[in-house]
């Protein structure tokens, strides 16, 4: 895996004529087996506040209403050249108990799937495939720099050293917590939080996750925002 971590690493990205950013490179199974190291982006600014589910469970893949407007009416907007370099990937659901946890213990969480230890609720399964998804909790704890050993439960300690941290919105992530219909999120100063309501309960924002297909590359750009990366096929 390759991760952009620090405070504002060069990793700007322009995607359907719009501001993104990549998470890294990583090994991405696209459902059927088949893996290769392929970039994963995420949207620079939120689509808007949303609720996770609007029947109240943190099933991502029955799926939720939030999976549901993604992969069907956002999708569906989006131009056809963004389309086409967007692949099929398995996304994991795994969760956690508190969000006294570190990104690299909470990465395994998220893709455990079976015995003892193993964080999520009931019969949900662990992983869902698809084309659109959520950050990963760990995803955000990666992105801080190496300097940042916290759990993240006192990640504000660490939001100035973390592209990812935005003081403009509480954000939903992919991760699922042990109850009936909570999910993790990420608030406003930088923490990680668990949702003490449920997922219909709040309107948070909602940043898309996607992995681009393996022949997506690199055809320009420095990285920078004034100067983003461009894509090609």
């Amino acid at each position: 895996e390759y991760r952009y971590r620090g405070a504002n690493p060069k990793n700007y990205v322009t995607f359907n004529n719009e501001v993104w950013r990549i998470i890294g490179v990583f090994k991405a199974d696209d459902g059927t087996g088949k893996i290769e190291n392929r970039i994963k982006l995420i949207r620079n600014e939120s689509i808007g506040n949303k609720y996770w589910n609007t029947s109240g469970t943190n099933n991502w893949a029955r799926p939720a209403s939030l999976n549901t407007y993604l992969n069907g009416t956002y999708y569906n907007g989006i131009s056809s050249e963004a389309q086409s370099m967007i692949g099929n990937a398995k996304y994991y659901l795994g969760g956690y108990t508190s969000t006294g946890i570190t990104a690299s213990n909470m990465y395994l969480y998220e893709r455990k799937i079976s015995g003892s230890g193993t964080y999520y609720h009931g019969t949900n399964p662990n992983s869902w495939t698809g084309k659109i998804a959520l950050m990963y909790v760990s995803d955000y704890g990666y992105a801080a720099s190496d300097a940042c050993s916290q759990t993240m439960s006192y990640y504000d300690e660490c939001k100035n050293e973390n592209w990812l941290y935005n003081s403009n919105t509480i954000r939903w992530t992919l991760s699922q917590f042990i109850s009936y219909g909570i999910v993790f999120r990420i608030n406003s100063s930088g923490r990680l939080e668990k949702d003490y309501g449920d997922v219909s309960d709040y309107l948070f924002g909602v940043q898309p996750v996607l992995y681009l297909t393996s022949s997506v590359q690199i055809t320009g750009g420095s990285g920078t925002s004034a100067d983003p990366y461009t894509l090609g096929i």
